[in-house]
């Protein structure tokens, strides 16, 4: 007596149970309800400023670039945007610099320490990177930043417009605008173009006192650490990467040039 029968029958069956159950799993998925996803709101939308709170800084600061040539105000703006504008992102970097342990923490690029392999005599040379400007190189700590060694402003230069913080109010959050200051949207000049100085949200009265600027440039073991709060974050603008020597009117010495010799979008492919 053959089984073939009863079991191609109860195979078949199987099939039709299989195909029937993808079925209804294909229909489910193409009609299942789609539930709205929590917004993820930076630091602007959770207080509810909106983009036209941020309109674009018109100062033709950087007239000198890209060989003097004219521009409209809006070109200006636009310009002024690919310069200094950073889009918030200064909070990814300061992310960056925690889990990276080291490997890239811009703070101590900007920064200049005598336990440092680098500061703005040869920052062009060791890092690829372009000093802005109307800066010169530290001498000590700066008490006006939390003791950071960071390049100072030089007096014969005018002040940054985009450090404006009545015309480009910066955002509050946390820390800033209560314990320390707030400052612009723009941030404030770091002595690198395209590397804008933000005041840490996350630095509060704890913070504050947990700090040591001397051990944040020398002590592996507090630089380290995934509990460390620095004072400032540092945010990235369009510039940083694009921003580089002007071909046509290059400086005589790349680690200090002018406005006038550089490019705006030659490219920095340098870092």
């Amino acid at each position: 007596m053959t089984t073939k029968g009863p079991w191609r029958a109860l195979g078949l069956g199987a099939l039709v149970v299989l195909v029937a159950l993808c079925l209804a799993v294909v229909v489910w998925v193409r009609n299942k309800p789609v539930l709205p996803r929590a917004a993820t709101l930076d630091e602007a939308l959770a207080i509810g400023r909106e983009a036209a709170t941020f309109p674009a800084a018109d100062e033709d600061y950087f007239h000198d670039m890209d060989g003097g040539v004219p521009l409209t105000p809006e070109e200006i703006k636009g310009r002024n945007s690919w310069t200094v504008w950073t889009a918030g992102n200064d909070r990814f970097w300061d992310g960056i610099g925690v889990t990276a342990y080291g490997a890239l923490d811009f703070l101590k690029t900007i920064s200049t320490h005598p336990s440092l392999k680098t500061s703005r005599d040869h920052r062009w040379q060791y890092l690829g990177l372009v000093n802005e400007p109307c800066f010169v190189k530290p001498t000590g700590p700066d008490p006006k930043r939390h003791g950071l060694w960071l390049d100072q402003r030089s007096p014969d230069c005018p002040p940054d417009p985009f450090e404006n913080e009545q015309k480009y109010p910066g955002v509050p959050a946390g820390a800033r605008g209560k314990t320390i200051e707030r400052g612009s949207y723009y941030g404030y000049a770091t002595g690198v173009v395209g590397l804008r100085l933000f005041p840490n949200p996350q630095f509060d009265e704890a913070a504050a006192k947990a700090w040591d600027a001397n051990r944040y440039y020398t002590d592996p073991a507090y630089y380290n650490s995934r509990t460390l709060v620095r004072p400032y974050r540092v945010g990235m603008s369009c510039g940083f990467c694009h921003i580089g020597p002007n071909p046509v009117k290059p400086p005589a010495d790349p680690e200090n040039p002018k406005w006038e010799n550089l490019s705006s979008n030659v490219g920095a492919q340098y870092f």
